[in-house]
């Protein structure tokens, strides 16, 4: 099968690849600025947040309740994702690029214990989000004026915890986001703003990221290997000018979509990231052209070359020497430029040089319109004009492979040509000798990753199982406290093969701050010891400083002294810290005769933070409720109280009448 009927495929699969995501997509879409996901299917999804928000032009506010209708303000609605530009604020004047407002979105979801996340791209240019009323996260300053109000750009994935309440089906989620824009004249949220569980937004962020990693490192290996050649072989300029525009893709890479180079420089100067944007976007189709002048000069008029040389230099200068609000004006002259320039440069110069079967035309004019048609497919698809994946990155890459292998191809052939058939033969036959050996040691190489793989993942596979062990443990026992401790407690214990073990609890003791025994695993009623000051012993030691502690080398009479676990001596002592964020609630001690794994301590670690969590939700619970139990207690004595004095009332009102 020749090259260009492989090529040809690549493009059919990956124009049949965009067409299927696109039909795939099943759509919910917000009206009145409400959205509801109590019947989708969560897991492994992301869920786009688009359609009709909630709008308040030159507002910052907050709702006092999800049923909280803001009545008191003049509610607009925004669609997303767009501009606020697009909105009418009056019924006839839409809303200007400079301001400031606020989005609003309530969202049902299932009344479930789960953490869901938001993921959320550039917004132009600060924002905070607040959920039920509450603050969670926010980028940039806000501000109603351009001294109060500072720009910045990051993607970021927001958690928001949900825990199940009682008597409702479903939860609403509250979501209001503020806006302030004084820096850019693309205002509010132009970028679609997604949700799922946090472990999905994770998840399919680490692999965009690993994704475009991986395509950053190929293109800046072709480029750094095409500047070489061209510093060994000067006389081929091609070879400099494409590791110029390899590097080039690289920016273009890493300052669009996830925005790779905030996470390598988070402090780069807001200024600096749009003009890098806007550079490596509008700026680069001159790089593009002055590239291919110099390898199809028959095909490219040079009065046509000049021109998107002078308006590609023009653009750099503009964006380089003003600010992203001035030359902002222009956006819709840069975006001409860029559509009418690409295509000029993808059908009258490449095709044509195609059809005249230039070296290497066909090939150039494939990779091209790869690298222009996904392009093009993902501006449409952020100006939501199509429903499609975002494969610009792919595009690049795909452009980048075929460029260096015509490169690639031509120095081979030069290289070819110099040299002695005998000695190509020899060196084949050491070449092949050396592949040969190189692909038995990567075999053997792959087989002991293998088996590391394997027992990696059997670790994990028990971690995972043990936590969802304990998982249901909590899920079966969330209202008494102490039945609670005592079968996590046990779970604990039998699962890291421990012999005992005690649970502490923080508690208030006359006043006083003490830990509590909780639950016992496997002590006799004198090895217990009820309450335990919070700096008494190693128990008390991990609760002061919040460390846990594994300890083989025991004194005779740590436990008579500071232990909850009576008078036998174990091997080995696990005391570890029940925590919520950095503060401590309790102590977990584990007692065992065997050696505690790194895949035990794994998982102690990590379960042990869930625990913490269940018991203060089941401990806050309880005594919520014995305090609702003394105010009807209260309610009623004040009740008798009131009875007894109309009694009295009428008894004095009638010896009243008597005299």
């Amino acid at each position: 099968m020749s090259l260009k009927k492989i090529i040809t495929g690549l493009i059919v699969l990956i124009i049949v690849f965009v067409t299927n995501v696109s039909a795939s997509q099943t759509e919910i879409i917000a009206k009145d600025g409400q959205i509801d996901l109590t019947n989708v299917i969560w897991k492994d999804n992301l869920f786009e947040l688009t359609g009709e928000w909630d709008f308040y032009w030159k507002q910052f506010i907050v709702p006092q309740s999800t049923s909280d209708s803001l009545s008191a303000y003049k509610k607009l609605t925004s669609n997303h994702p767009g501009p606020w530009t697009k909105t009418l604020f009056d019924g006839t004047h839409q809303c200007s690029a400079d301001g400031f407002g606020t989005y609003r979105l309530r969202i049902k979801v299932p009344n479930e214990n789960r953490v869901y996340g938001l993921k959320v791209h550039s917004i132009f240019t600060a924002y905070k989000l607040y959920v039920n009323g509450k603050y969670i996260d926010g980028l940039g300053t806000l501000g109603k004026n351009k001294e109060e109000s500072k720009a910045k750009f990051l993607t970021k994935e927001i958690p928001i915890p949900v825990s199940i309440q009682e008597n409702t089906i479903y939860q609403e989620l509250d979501i209001v986001i503020q806006v302030s824009n004084f820096d850019h004249r693309r205002a509010g949220m132009q970028q679609l703003i997604a949700i799922g569980e946090i472990t999905t937004v994770i998840n399919k962020t680490r692999d965009t990221l690993i994704l475009n990693l991986l395509l950053i490192g190929i293109i800046i290996i072709i480029g750094l290997n095409h500047i070489l050649m061209y510093v060994l072989r000067r006389l081929d300029i091609s070879n400099l000018l494409f590791g110029i525009l390899s590097m080039i893709m690289v920016l273009r890479n890493i300052t669009t979509g996830e925005r790779i180079i905030m996470h390598m420089f988070p402090n780069l100067n807001w200024e600096m990231l749009v003009r890098l944007d806007n550079f490596s976007g509008f700026g680069t189709i001159s790089l593009f052209a002055f590239y291919f002048y110099m390898s199809y000069r028959k095909d490219f008029p040079k009065v046509m070359f000049y021109i998107i040389m002078g308006i590609g230099v023009l653009i750099t200068a503009l964006v380089f020497s003003t600010n992203a609000w001035f030359y902002g004006k222009f956006r819709m002259l840069f975006e001409v430029y860029i559509g009418l320039g690409g295509l000029y440069l993808v059908f009258g110069v490449l095709l044509v040089a195609a059809i005249r079967k230039r070296s290497g035309g066909f090939i150039t004019f494939l990779g091209m319109f790869l690298l222009y048609g996904t392009a093009i497919n993902d501006v449409l698809s952020s100006m939501g004009l199509i429903k499609s994946a975002y494969i610009a990155p792919y595009g690049i890459a795909a452009f980048m492979i075929l460029q260096s292998y015509l490169h690639t191809r031509k120095s081979a052939h030069a290289l070819k040509d110099n040299q002695n058939l005998s000695e190509e033969l020899k060196q084949e036959k050491v070449t092949l000798e050396e592949r040969i050996s190189v692909r038995t040691k990567e075999l053997s190489s792959q087989a002991d990753e293998l088996g590391k793989y394997r027992i990696v993942q059997e670790k994990q596979n028990w971690i995972n199982e043990s936590l969802n062990a304990v998982t249901e443990v909590m899920r079966q026992n969330k209202d008494d406290l102490e039945v609670l401790a005592d079968q996590l407690l046990s779970t604990l214990v039998k699962k890291v093969s421990a012999s005992m073990g005690a649970m502490y609890l923080l508690s208030k003791v006359e006043g006083e701050d003490k830990l509590k025994l909780l639950a016992n695993f496997g002590l006799s009623k004198e090895g217990s010891i009820e309450f335990l000051n919070t700096k008494e012993g190693m128990v008390g030691k991990c609760f002061s400083t919040g460390k846990e502690e594994f300890i083989t080398d025991l004194p005779d009479d740590y436990f008579v002294v500071s232990s909850g676990l009576g008078s036998s001596k174990p091997a080995l002592l696990a005391i570890m810290p029940m925590k919520i964020d950095e503060m401590v609630i309790g102590v977990v001690e584990i007692a065992t005769f065997k050696e505690i794994t790194d895949v035990h301590k794994e998982f102690l670690r990590k379960t042990i933070v869930n625990i913490a969590a269940q018991l203060n939700i089941v401990k806050l619970n309880s005594e919520n409720q014995q305090v609702l139990e003394e105010y009807k207690g209260y309610k009623i004595d004040l009740q008798n109280m009131q009875e007894d004095f109309r009694k009295l009332q009428e008894e004095l009102f009638m010896l009243k009448e008597q005299k």
